[in-house]
C-alpha cells in the first residue's frame, strides 16, 4: 500500500496515463511494484520511507455500509433516486456514496485521510498534488474520490446550539475513526487506492517534498493495478448473471436482473441493494435483453406444460 504525491508542471500532458511513469521507473520503481518493496528494501531512500506496510456532511454513523455479506440481503436503495443525482467528479464527503459510486461505475475509488489543521504534510500533499489542475483533470476522468478530514468543518453552524454541534461533531469524528481502524490508518496524510471490488491495492503514507512526480507515477500504476482486478472481479460476477445497466441518459450500474413486471424493472447489485426503476427508463439494448430473457423463459414454460 502506498502514498502517491506529486507536483505537476504545467507543461504536462495530464491525460496520458504514462505521464509520472518515467520517474516512477527512473527512482527504482518497476511496473510489477507493489508495497511489498519496501518491506524489502528495493524504494529508493526518501521514497521507502513514506510507504507504509502496515468535513462537511459526512452520512452518520449509523448509516454506515460496510463490505457485502451476502448477495442477497436487500437493503434500502432505488435506482430513478441514483440516476436522477448528477454524478459527482471530484471530492466526496461521504465514503458511503463514493464507495457505491465506485462499484456501479467500475471507478477505482481513492481515500484520502487527512488533518488540514494540524498536518503541514497534509497541506503540502493538497498543495502539490490535489489542488493540481493537471491531477484533477485526471483523477476525475479514472477515479472516484473521498476525502475523510479530522478538521471537521460544519455548515450552517450559527443555525445549531452548542449542544447539537457538539454532537455532529463528535458524531463525525466517530464515524471517521471507524474508517481508520477498518483500513488499519495510523497517521496523516494516508491515502489508499481501492478496487471497485473493495480490495485496497495500495496504500501510501507520508508525503515528500520532490517526490511528486515519483508518487504520481506510482499512483497511475496503482490505479491501473485496480481497474485489472476489477476487471477480474467483474468476469466473475457476470458468470453469475451480473452485468453493466445504463438509463436512457447514459447513467451505469453493475447489477444482475432481481424481479421484472410489467412497465418495472428490480436489480440486485453485488453489495445486495436492491434498486427499481421503470423499464421505459431503461437503454434501448437493456429493454431488448430484457425481452429475449423475457421470451426464453415463456419458450421453458411453454416446453415443460
Amino acid at each position: 500500500m502506498s502514498c502517491a504525491c506529486s507536483m505537476l508542471g504545467g507543461g504536462d500532458e495530464p491525460d496520458d496515463p504514462m505521464a509520472g511513469l518515467d520517474a516512477y521507473k527512473q527512482a527504482g520503481g518497476h511496473i510489477a511494484g507493489s508495497v511489498e518493496d519496501a518491506a524489502e528494501g528495493t524504494l529508493p531512500s526518501g521514497a521507502a520511507a513514506q510507504v507504509s506496510i502496515s468535513s462537511a456532511d459526512i452520512t452518520p454513523e449509523e448509516d454506515i455500509v460496510w463490505a457485502p455479506e451476502d448477495d442477497n440481503v436487500p437493503m434500502p436503495g432505488g435506482l430513478d433516486k441514483l440516476w436522477e443525482n448528477p454524478e459527482n467528479t471530484s471530492w466526496h464527503e461521504s465514503y458511503v456514496e463514493a464507495s457505491k459510486l465506485s462499484r456501479q461505475n467500475g471507478k477505482p475509488l481513492l481515500i484520502w485521510f487527512t488533518d488540514s489543521a494540524k498536518s503541514p504534510l497534509c497541506r503540502l500533499l493538497d498543495k502539490d498534488l490535489f489542488s493540481n489542475d493537471g491531477f484533477e483533470s485526471w483523477a476525475s476522468k479514472r477515479l472516484v474520490r473521498v476525502k475523510m478530514d479530522e478538521n471537521i468543518k460544519v455548515k450552517d453552524r450559527s443555525k445549531m446550539t452548542i449542544g447539537e454541534y457538539t454532537d455532529l461533531v463528535v458524531r463525525r469524528k466517530n464515524y471517521i475513526e471507524k474508517l481508520k481502524q477498518r483500513y488499519k490508518v495510523k497517521g496523516h496524510p494516508t491515502v489508499l487506492i481501492l478496487s471497485p471490488s473493495g480490495k485496497v491495492v495500495a496504500r501510501y503514507r507520508g508525503y515528500k517534498k520532490g517526490t511528486v512526480d515519483y508518487y504520481w507515477g506510482r499512483m497511475k500504476h496503482d490505479v491501473s493495478e485496480a481497474e485489472d482486478d476489477y476487471g477480474a472481479w467483474r468476469e466473475k460476477l457476470e458468470k453469475r448473471g451480473y452485468r453493466m445497466w445504463t438509463s436512457r441518459d447514459g447513467r451505469k450500474t453493475f447489477a444482475k436482473l432481481y424481479r421484472f413486471k410489467p412497465g418495472k424493472v428490480t436489480l440486485i447489485d453485488p453489495d445486495g441493494h436492491r434498486g427499481t426503476t421503470s423499464f421505459a427508463r431503461l437503454s434501448d439494448a437493456d429493454q431488448a435483453w430484457i425481452m429475449l430473457q423475457k421470451k426464453k423463459y415463456e419458450a421453458k414454460k411453454k416446453k415443460r406444460r
